[in-house]
């Protein structure tokens, strides 16, 4: 049947109409947000410290942000504290404190003390995990103090908000690599994989100007969701390097040559190929190291900037990493039998057939698995100077 121009004009207005009052519909009702809520009517947590009473409860100290200044707008930390069987419970008990809800979703850190690293993380962290306002991205640590709560007390920082503060030095682990960079998800998302033990960064008090400054350094090694024990920032660069995620840092040798003089390396990047060999039916990790550096300190007058010097101290710096790298392996093989590296998931991901004869085993495995590393240092500069310094010329 074909339409007159009469019924053809009409339709597209009403098609028209239609959509205008679609539109204006849509406007009334998807505009807001579903879930708003005031700001004066929360309290935004920066971070939480995470410790254990003496009676088994749950302490928790809240760093929340407080708003205040007349003009120039500025950030003062409020700390919440409160107590409960649960952390969900002491999270809710501490409504009644400011009268306000906590809101998560702005929150950077969670630092839990060794106590409770030590006798199940999760057990105490479960809300966090499940909670739709906690962020994923969180940054989770654990304190050597007495106290988780004393870490978010500390002191001497650039910024007023302590929690902002480890969040922007967690953000520049790789110009420092001395920490891992673990967040919340990433650390759960661990607990269900045997191939790999799951690991946090480690934070501490430190005296600078008589006050007692937050620091970052050193690794926490755990067996699934208990802690089993620790090592330092110098052995954490090299379980970087076995993961391949030391991305740059300093990196000093030591007696370079047999002269008695150190020199400071820059490392501006680092790329570890590991790879899983059999040989005569025996599994092996294989590691080739590559790395860009520069010359960064001589703390002596020997030349090391020369062509000679350079090969002298490269070979010198090879011989050096290779040796830390496989104290630090033999460290967590044979101390905590504990597979930081992920060398069980890169078994599995490319001999899959040997993983699923080898995976119930692995811990087994693990304490008598081989290493076999090389290193290879690109010497590409010496900063400014192109000369070693030596007085009086």
């Amino acid at each position: 049947m074909k339409m007159t121009r009469k019924q053809v004009m009409k339709l597209k207005i009403n098609k028209t109409v239609f959509l205008i009052l679609m539109l204006i519909c849509s406007s009334i009702v998807f505009t807001g947000c579903w879930n708003y809520r005031e700001v004066e009517q929360l309290a935004i947590a920066a971070g939480v410290a995470v410790d254990k009473n003496e009676d088994g409860t749950i302490h928790i100290t809240i760093e929340a942000v407080n708003i205040a200044g007349d003009g120039q707008v500025a950030y003062e930390p409020v700390y919440i504290e409160e107590d409960g069987r649960t952390f969900f419970e002491a999270a809710r008990s501490a409504i009644a404190q400011e009268g306000k809800k906590i809101y998560w979703s702005h929150a950077k850190v969670v630092i839990v003390s060794q106590e409770i690293a030590k006798e199940d993380i999760v057990k105490y962290l479960d809300f966090l995990f499940r909670d739709a306002e906690a962020r994923e991205d969180t940054w989770l640590l654990v304190s050597t103090e007495k106290t988780a709560k004393e870490i978010l007390e500390g002191k001497g920082m650039l910024k007023a908000i302590v929690s902002f503060q480890i969040d922007d030095t967690m953000r520049s682990q790789k110009s420092i690599s001395k920490f891992p960079f673990i967040e919340l998800f990433e650390f759960f998302d661990r607990l269900f994989y045997k191939q790999v033990s799951p690991i946090l960064p480690i934070i501490s008090l430190t005296e600078q100007n008589d006050k007692k400054t937050p620091q970052i350094g050193g690794t926490a090694i755990f067996k699934g969701a208990k802690m089993i024990g620790n090592i330092d920032e110098n052995h954490t660069k090299c379980m970087l390097w076995l993961r391949d995620e030391f991305k740059g840092g300093l990196k000093i040798i030591e007696d370079v040559a047999g002269t008695g003089e150190n020199v400071t390396l820059e490392i501006f990047d680092s790329k570890s190929k590991i790879t899983p060999v059999l040989e005569d039916v025996i599994l092996k990790m294989k590691v080739d190291i590559e790395m860009d550096v520069s010359i960064g300190e001589i703390a002596g007058t020997t030349d090391f900037i020369s062509k000679s010097g350079q090969e002298k101290l490269k070979k010198a710096a090879e011989e050096q990493i290779e040796k830390d790298i496989k104290k630090m392996y033999s460290i967590a093989r044979d101390q905590y039998n504990a597979d930081v590296f992920g060398f069980g998931r890169r078994v599995e991901m490319k001999m899959p057939e040997v993983w699923s004869q080898i995976k119930n085993n692995w811990d087994e495995l693990f304490a008598e698995l081989e290493l076999d590393v090389n290193v290879n240092v690109a010497i590409r500069g010496s900063a400014t100077t192109r000369t070693p310094l030596k007085i009086g010329e």
